[in-house]
C-alpha cells in the first residue's frame, strides 16, 4: 500500500474538474433559479401588499360611496315625502273647494226647488182657500179681502212649518 503521488494528483485534479464542474453546471443555475424564485416571491409578496393596500382603498371609496348614496336617497325620500304632503295637500284643498261649490250648488237648487214649491202651495192653498170660501159664505169674496185673507193664512202657515 503505497502512496503513489500520481494517483493522489490525478485523484486531486480529477476532483476539481468534479468541482468544477458542478459548480459551473449545477450550483450556479440551482443559485440563479434561487435568486429567480426570491425575486418572484418578493415580487409576489409586494403584489399582495399592494393589492391589500388597493383593497383597503376601494373598501374605503365603497364606503364613501355609500354614504353618500345612503344620504342622496335619504334626500330623494324626504323630497318624495314633501312632495307627496303638497300634493295631498293640493288635492285636499282642491277637493273641499269643489266640496263647497257643490254644496252651493245644491243649496240653490234646494232654496229654488223649495220656492217653487211655496209658490205652487201658496197657488194651491189660494185656490183652495177661495172655493172653500165661496162655499161657506156663499158668495165669491172681491179680490182685495181675498187676497188679504190668502196672505194672513198663508204667514201662519208658514210660520208653523
Amino acid at each position: 500500500m503505497d502512496i503513489q503521488l500520481t494517483q493522489i494528483l490525478f485523484q486531486i485534479i480529477n476532483f476539481s474538474v468534479v468541482v468544477g464542474a458542478v459548480s459551473f453546471l449545477l450550483y450556479k443555475p440551482v443559485l440563479k433559479i434561487f435568486d429567480e424564485r426570491s425575486k418572484r416571491i418578493a415580487e409576489g409578496e409586494r403584489a399582495a401588499v399592494k393589492a391589500q393596500k388597493a383593497y383597503s382603498e376601494i373598501e374605503k371609496r365603497q364606503k364613501i360611496v355609500e354614504s353618500e348614496l345612503k344620504k342622496e336617497r335619504n334626500k330623494v325620500i324626504k323630497d318624495a315625502q314633501t312632495e307627496a304632503g303638497e300634493r295631498r295637500d293640493t288635492i285636499i284643498s282642491d277637493a273641499k273647494a269643489q266640496a263647497k261649490v257643490e254644496i252651493a250648488e245644491l243649496k240653490t237648487q234646494w232654496e229654488n226647488e223649495k220656492a217653487m214649491l211655496f209658490k205652487k202651495a201658496e197657488k194651491d192653498m189660494a185656490e183652495s182657500i177661495l172655493s172653500i170660501s165661496e162655499k161657506v159664505i156663499g158668495d165669491a169674496l172681491d179680490k182685495k179681502a181675498a187676497s188679504q185673507l190668502i196672505d194672513s193664512e198663508l204667514k201662519k202657515i208658514i210660520k208653523a212649518l
